[in-house]
């Protein structure tokens, strides 16, 4: 059977390649198949017969040569011969660095043009196993990020800019230092007695402020904890989120009140959709945010939910939706994208309940064990150098476990706890110097924010315009959220924003990974979203040569932390999240997805953690346990 092997030419212009073979070979077992790669295309070079006339271990070796921007570039396929077949090795050179010689895992080199342009050719075995062999794919590429080998990203849950980082800088202790150079108006924080909402029923009309640091309020059946300000969840529907940003942001009390209402809290409790987390209530987040580079205009991609806000950071669109419904979406997303192109990739979460990434993608995901894993086998991964390429993180979201999204209205500090053990598994691995781990939040979660989300939003693909009814058409962002990047060669203490007309939103992860990786060919295939071709990537945040210290955190004591947390009341409502990932966990057992009918039906019943509880009752003994 015969191995075929692509270039995949993501260059503007196109590439004239020639390929010979040492020592000769029959043309029965190889043969030349294009002498010209078009630009921004896939072509297929060289075929080779690793089955027959290549045996008693002589090996061959084919080489395929090319210039990108002045630099000499050779891809070569080492084919040895064994009793049954032959084996397959690839190497890539360019400018005389030359990648190791490897029959599993992808190569890569980076190299600079003549034109002081990065440019990486890559090689990756596609597809080998016990049925077929290997194609090989080689790619080259402009790209960014030169010193970073892996990319890790942690989504959390729930919370704007201003909830959680609005008060980590001020005029008085301002940023180090902004990016990109000229863009150096003041942090986009809160001020006291600055910004504000009102509610005739809400202190009788008169504003309330924007405040520094949450504060206890008392319900008719106990007292809500400063950390678990606000409480009740506040609304994220996209119908919620339109009545929010109304009136230049003066919506959110309004919108609270109705909450707080439903919940039969005392409706003045509604104020508490104002405070914001002072920095010494969220240290870890706090101090990441000082210590490395923290955005005040990174926005969700769409005004309402989780689910839509994940799907377009992993597929730039999220099927027509604007709220967390009619899932599983069965769109192409990155995953198929590195998987065309033999990139390793990962989803890591800390539950034995199903990662979410599959809940909302579960038709595409539902059998995929080798991708998936658990945050033991993600530390695993950093301890003994076999981190993916790309890895994705999720935190627990309950009901099972504590949750530690942050997600309203848990309580914050086992989020923190989580965010700390992350950020200090990268920090002292051998992974550390080159990867760059970006924390986000999905959605800002009903919290209150100031800066009003901007119009002019880039239409997905697919679906333009939402399916659902709503018939959105995506032209505006969502509210914005935390966004703290962090590597060897960020520059410490600064705030970012866009470099160009078009603000960070979630398909910036995407951008970049396709201009870091040199995936333009791929993503033109899989992936052509109007949004991600528009979105910044986050290429100015990773510069200079010298790496650079990595903060240590102080750990807090997570035991002795969720010990002391009070018991969460049995009648607390389930969230959307966790009433599909509890339907998720039983039709993984069950082997088959549910019908919407059965959907429906169930999540008609799951509406309080005491129900939970007696869902996952006959489910628990079936759950896989992570590794560790």
């Amino acid at each position: 059977m015969p191995t075929q092997v692509t270039l995949v030419n993501n260059l503007s212009d196109p590439l004239a390649v020639s390929t010979t073979v040492t020592p000769a070979l029959d043309a029965y077992d190889w043969g030349i198949t294009a002498s010209t790669v078009a630009a921004m295309s896939d072509g297929g070079i060289l075929w080779m017969n690793r089955d027959k006339g290549i045996t008693n271990h002589k090996t061959w070796t084919f080489t395929t040569a090319f210039e990108v921007a002045g630099v000499p570039v050779t891809v070569r396929e080492r084919v040895t011969g064994t009793l049954v077949a032959s084996t397959l090795e690839i190497q890539v050179t360019a400018g005389g660095t030359a990648s190791d010689w490897s029959g599993a895992g992808p190569v890569a080199v980076p190299f600079t043009g003549t034109d002081g342009q990065t440019y990486t050719v890559t090689g990756a075995l596609i597809g080998e196993g016990l049925l077929s062999f290997a194609n090989v794919v080689f790619s080259v590429a402009r790209t960014v990020l030169p010193r970073i080998k892996h990319m890790v990203v942690l989504v959390m849950e729930n919370r704007s800019l201003d909830n959680l980082l609005g008060w980590v800088y001020d005029p008085a202790h301002p940023p180090a230092g902004y990016v990109p150079p000229g863009s150096e108006a003041a942090y986009e924080g809160l001020l006291p007695q600055t910004y504000a909402n009102s509610n005739p029923d809400i202190t009788g009309g008169a504003p309330v402020y924007a405040s520094a640091g949450t504060t206890a309020w008392t319900t008719n059946s106990g007292t809500i904890s400063p950390y678990q300000v606000p409480t009740p969840d506040p609304g994220e529907q996209f119908f919620h989120v339109g009545g929010q940003v109304s009136n230049n942001m003066g919506g959110f009390l309004t919108d609270y009140v109705v909450q707080v209402g439903e919940a039969k809290h005392p409706l003045g409790n509604a104020a508490q959709i104002m405070q914001s987390y002072a920095p010494d209530q969220v240290p870890v987040i706090s101090t990441l945010a000082r210590a490395f580079a923290l955005s005040d205009a990174w926005h969700a991609s769409v005004p309402s939910q989780t689910y839509p806000n994940r799907a377009f950071m992993l597929a730039g669109s999220s099927a027509g939706n604007v709220n967390n419904t009619r899932i599983p979406w069965d769109i192409p997303t990155l995953f198929d994208v590195l998987e065309s192109q033999g990139i390793s990739w990962a989803v890591y979460n800390d539950s034995i309940l199903p990662s979410l990434t599959k809940v909302i993608f579960l038709s595409k995901y539902a059998t995929n064990e080798k991708n998936f894993g658990s945050i033991d086998d993600f530390g695993k991964a950093l301890a003994d150098g076999t981190l993916p390429t790309f890895t994705f993180l999720e935190p627990s979201f309950g009901p099972l476990e504590h949750d530690r999204s942050y997600h309203p209205p848990y309580d914050v500090r086992p989020g923190e706890n989580f965010l700390a053990k992350i950020y200090t598994l990268i920090a002292e691995s051998p992974h550390r110097d080159d990867t760059l781990f970006l924390l986000l939040f999905d959605e800002h979660g009903g919290t209150y924010d100031h800066v009003e989300p901007p119009q002019g939003a880039a239409p997905p693909a697919p679906d333009p315009v939402a399916t659902d009814g709503s018939d959105f058409p995506f032209n505006r962002f969502g509210v914005r959220v935390p966004a703290v990047v962090m590597s060897s060669y960020t520059p410490r203490g600064v705030v970012f924003r866009s470099p160009t007309d078009v603000p960070y939103d979630h398909t910036s992860v995407l951008a970049t990974v396709r201009d870091w990786l040199g995936l333009q060919s791929a993503f033109k295939t899989l992936l052509p979203s109007p949004r991600i071709a528009a979105a910044p990537t986050l290429a100015p945040l990773v510069a200079g040569d010298t790496p650079q210290p990595w903060p240590a955190l102080d750990l807090a004591d997570d035991g002795a932390l969720l010990a002391s947390l009070a018991s969460i009341p049995a009648d607390t409502p389930l969230n959307d999240i966790q009433r599909d990932v509890l339907l998720a966990a039983a039709a993984a057992i069950g082997g088959r997805l549910h019908t919407e009918e059965e959907r429906a039906e169930a999540r008609a019943h799951l509406c309080t953690l005491a129900d939970a509880e007696a869902w996952l009752r006959p489910l628990l003994p079936f759950l896989r346990r992570p590794a560790g």
